[in-house]
């Protein structure tokens, strides 16, 4: 009996080290990676000069890389069917249909990001229209 509790209490212990040394709650990548942790809401040079990207054009570049960039809310109006819809820019110029993108040619991109409603309300006020914003890069300045 004696020994039963004692190899019980031994392999308990060593459960809990086991567990301890294997269960990880850090956010930190560890010290020999050299990868960079990706932004979701950032494509960057690097991801769009990938050969299989490279050919395409913008659109299908963007579908491939984050398709998530194109999700919607719904309809946000009943007298406005366009509001909350996805809308693109170029260099934080002015607001344009989705259906540019597809004339823009990946290769010709610094970098493409996207913007919450919220933070396409704060950039493009009212003419963001409740819905988030990609916003296309092709100079470095524009940033």
């Amino acid at each position: 009996m004696f020994v039963r509790r004692r190899l019980l209490v031994v392999l308990l212990v060593a459960g809990a080290a086991c567990a301890q040394k294997t269960a990880s709650t850090s956010t930190v990548a560890p010290q020999g990676s050299t990868r960079p942790r990706k932004n979701s809401d950032i494509i960057t040079k690097d991801e769009l000069s990938d050969p299989t990207i490279a050919g395409t054009d913008a659109m299908t570049a963007i579908r491939q890389l984050r398709p998530a960039f194109f999700r919607t809310r719904g309809p946000m109006s009943f007298q406005n069917t366009t509001a909350g819809q996805v809308q693109i820019s170029q260099d934080y110029g002015p607001l344009q249909q989705l259906s540019n993108l597809a004339s823009v040619d990946t290769r010709s991109l610094v970098e493409v990001r996207y913007l919450n409603a919220n933070d396409a309300q704060n950039r493009f006020g009212i003419n963001a229209n409740g819905g988030p914003v990609i916003v296309v890069l092709t100079t470095l300045s524009a940033k």
